[in-house]
């Protein structure tokens, strides 16, 4: 019997993952979750961070923002509002997009919703660049 889990990583544009895995590592709003063949059941939020997994001893990270993780009989699911491999950031544009979300965050007269939407978009660009250099 396989002691694998079945991964699927989606973004509103495509899927990213769908393959048999031995581990997956997400970055919770709680917390990091490390999930294994087994886990119990868990619905949870999704933080802006480093996701990885791994198969055969090699880890694969990708960066994702937001959305949902669902572990059901060893299936993770992994609904995010963005991802990308860590292989496909380009650090420039990660660096204009962190500039923009400060100088955005910086103005006084942000309503509460533009307010969210810059801190987001600052957590994804501050995730990408954390990684890019981790790696």
């Amino acid at each position: 019997m396989s002691q694998k889990l079945t991964l699927s990583i989606v973004t509103p544009e495509k899927l990213l993952v769908s393959e048999e895995v031995d581990q997956v590592n997400a970055p919770g709003t709680e917390g990091d979750l490390g999930i294994l063949y087994d886990h119990a059941p868990i619905l949870t939020n999704l933080r802006s961070g480093q996701m990885s997994y791994e198969n055969d001893g090699e880890t694969i990270s990708l960066v994702v923002s937001g959305g949902y993780l669902e572990v059901t009989d060893n299936r993770v699911t992994v609904l995010a509002e963005t991802g990308e491999f860590l292989h496909e950031i380009d650090r420039e544009r990660a660096e204009r997009a962190h500039a923009h979300a400060e100088k955005q965050l910086s103005q006084t007269d942000l309503s509460e919703e533009e307010f969210i939407k810059a801190q987001k978009k600052l957590f994804r660009a501050t995730a990408r660049l954390e990684n890019i250099e981790k790696n």
